[in-house]
């Protein structure tokens, strides 16, 4: 066996161990992540369920706005209200209650944010959503 073949045994060994070292550091994520989902499930029982189903929550009822719709109507009644905008947990609640009983904050929330990031919708820096027409304050 000459040298060469040593170097790449070893060079393949490092490489073996980094992706260890990477599936290790993957695995706790998913680890955290479940525990996070379990903790802000309604009940132990429907995270299981809903896990096992593929989603956290209800099915989005038939006949109900567009997400963005539902969200932008929910932020500008709160303004008529006399409030500066909604936080995302306000948005989350305020749709439950208005189309979507037992939504889940992770079913609307990204999609939400994702608003954000194309413009459709603005968030402040202590965590208000507001459309983006509204002036800021």
């Amino acid at each position: 066996m000459s040298a060469a073949d040593l170097k790449g045994i070893q060079e393949r060994r490092r490489q073996i161990a980094e992706e260890v070292a990477r599936l290790q550091a993957e695995d706790k994520e998913l680890e955290i992540a479940l525990r996070v989902f379990g903790r802000y499930a309604s009940s132990s029982e429907a995270a299981v369920n809903g896990l096992a189903q593929g989603r956290l929550g209800p099915s989005r009822p038939e006949d109900t706005p567009s997400l963005f719709e539902m969200t932008n109507t929910v932020i500008r009644m709160a303004i008529d209200a006399g409030k500066p905008g909604l936080t995302a947990r306000e948005i989350v609640t305020e749709i439950g209650k208005r189309y979507w009983p037992g939504v889940q904050p992770a079913q609307i929330l990204p999609p939400i944010y994702g608003f954000i990031k194309k413009g459709r919708l603005r968030k402040s820096a202590n965590g208000i959503f507001k459309p983006v027409n509204e002036s800021a304050a």
